[in-house]
């Protein structure tokens, strides 16, 4: 399949334009890094940093089912310099992202293809994402690379390199089918096989490594069945609304009422290039909502309905909405008002940032530090007072608790296990070990409810404290954190 041929938008220089977006969306995000207090989420963010964190010292974090092996290994070198570092590479990812989010706008003909880096930048959710050290910035990366290759006429390459998918989130398993489609319909045969690439090679590793090569699947670490229980239809359709504000939410509606438009043209699917949009950009997007609709309806898979895992899609929304922003422009009569158009929709992306709007920016909400991770800051403060530390055996659920306290949280003797196998057995600990109880994790992953401490005779309070999860925001409710000290 030989490359398409590009156009030029209707800006004069697409790629100047280009250019411009991104140097400022990069600026913008590295700012931020030193300015914000809020890692997006202060527990499977901060578990993934920990488990890249502490790789060196403990392999096995590399083959783990749950942090993403591929993840791991590649935010692994960013991590040892610190959050703050993985933070700034997650803003490099995201501005990889946007940029083949822009080539493929381009190479498929979508005008004003350089505004897909700014829909990347205005898309509220997937901008506070960068703050993470959540896998959906990789994801997004990897899967808009692979659709950037297709297009670019190189689909081996772009198998390949999309076979790596699901060792960064699960759900790559299930996106990999499209690749498959399409190489068939493309009839790229030969490229076929190289979607079993990043899964042979990882199911070698595990077979030297943990003498089991079946690991992949034998270790999966989601059941089928979700703790987390079950809730309606509309989560993750609304959750779209959330990841891209209302402006670009509604362009990527347009967007998709377009696709249907051009595909009841039965012309277009001779055109290889419609099919890869159709099958990859689409399609993908499509297949991975629809997928967590389905499993957070019926409880599949350890889902628990969190909308933050559509980030992973923002790189091919953004060209979904350039599609629906076509719609809008097509109403222009000249060319310089279809470009009025554009920019002025582009515009008012942006200033629908600052509304105040639910579905936008907030300061408080995004940006400052959150009730639980304040609680941590506080706890390792009194903890670095206390003599004996950091000797001294912790224990501890929350994440943040352990990125605070600088304890490698991997290593048994200076953190033992409160519970084994869903059975809490605190008789086994150590006498002098300081127990880090906090309202959530302690009791949903931990299985330690606070009264089983209150009442221990062997254990003394030894700190508390209590925090608004969110101070603009009560109905949150109040984040608590309590420390004991095994005394005998």
């Amino acid at each position: 399949m030989a490359p398409l041929r590009t156009t030029l938008d209707d800006f004069a220089d697409s790629d100047r334009v280009a250019r411009g977006l991104l140097v400022i969306g990069l600026l913008v995000s590295v700012a931020f890094v030193f300015i914000t207090k809020n890692p997006y989420d202060t527990g499977d963010s901060i578990q993934h940093y920990l488990y890249a964190r502490y790789a060196p010292q403990h392999p096995l974090n590399l083959l783990h089912s749950w942090a993403k092996p591929f993840f791991t290994l590649v935010i692994m070198g960013p991590s040892q310099l610190g959050y703050r570092v993985l933070m700034l590479f997650q803003c490099g990812l995201v501005a990889a992202s946007a940029w083949l989010s822009y080539r493929v706008a381009r190479a498929l003909r979508v005008p004003y293809a350089a505004l897909a880096i700014l829909c990347c930048y205005a898309a509220p959710d997937y901008f506070r994402i960068q703050f993470s050290g959540l896998t959906e910035p990789l994801f997004g990366l990897v899967l808009v690379g692979g659709v950037a290759l297709a297009v670019a006429g190189r689909p081996a390459w772009s198998v390949a390199l999309v076979s790596w998918l699901p060792f960064v989130r699960s759900e790559g398993f299930i996106l990999l089918g499209l690749w498959v489609l399409y190489l068939g319909w493309q009839r790229q045969w030969r490229a076929l096989p190289l979607v079993f690439l990043g899964y042979a090679m990882y199911s070698a590793v595990g077979a030297l490594v943990l003498h089991e090569p079946g690991w992949v699947f034998g270790r999966n670490a989601y059941s089928t069945l979700s703790a987390y229980g079950h809730g309606g239809w509309g989560q993750f359709a609304v959750g779209l609304v959330s990841l891209l504000g209302w402006v670009i939410g509604a362009l990527a509606v347009l967007g998709g009422g377009q696709l249907l438009w051009r595909a009841a043209r039965r012309t277009n699917w001779q055109n290889p290039f419609f099919r890869a949009e159709l099958l990859l950009v689409y399609g993908s997007a499509a297949v991975f909502v629809a997928a967590h609709t389905l499993f957070w309806v019926f409880g599949l898979f350890g889902s628990a309905g969190l909308v933050r895992v559509l980030a992973s899609l923002m790189p091919l929304l953004a060209i979904i909405a350039l599609r629906g922003l076509s719609v809008l422009c097509a109403l222009g009569r000249t060319a310089a008002a279809r470009q009025r158009i554009a920019l002025g929709v582009a515009a008012l992306a942006v200033v629908f940032l600052f509304t105040g709007l639910r579905m936008e920016m907030r300061w408080q909400r995004d940006f400052a530090i959150p009730g639980d991770l304040a609680l941590a800051e506080q706890a390792a403060a009194w903890y670095r007072q206390q003599p004996g530390t950091p000797a001294r055996p912790v224990v501890l659920d929350h994440p943040a608790i352990g990125r605070a306290l600088d304890v490698d949280v991997f290593d048994r003797r200076a953190r033992p296990i409160a519970s084994v196998n869903g059975h809490t057995s605190l008789e086994q600990l150590p006498v002098g070990t300081l127990v880090f109880w906090d309202d959530w994790f302690s009791t949903v992953e931990g299985n330690l409810p606070l009264e089983m401490l209150v009442t221990n005779p062997h254990f003394r309070q030894r700190w508390a404290g209590a925090q608004l999860r969110q101070a603009d925001n009560p109905s949150r409710g109040t984040a608590r954190l309590v420390v004991f000290e095994k005394v005998r």
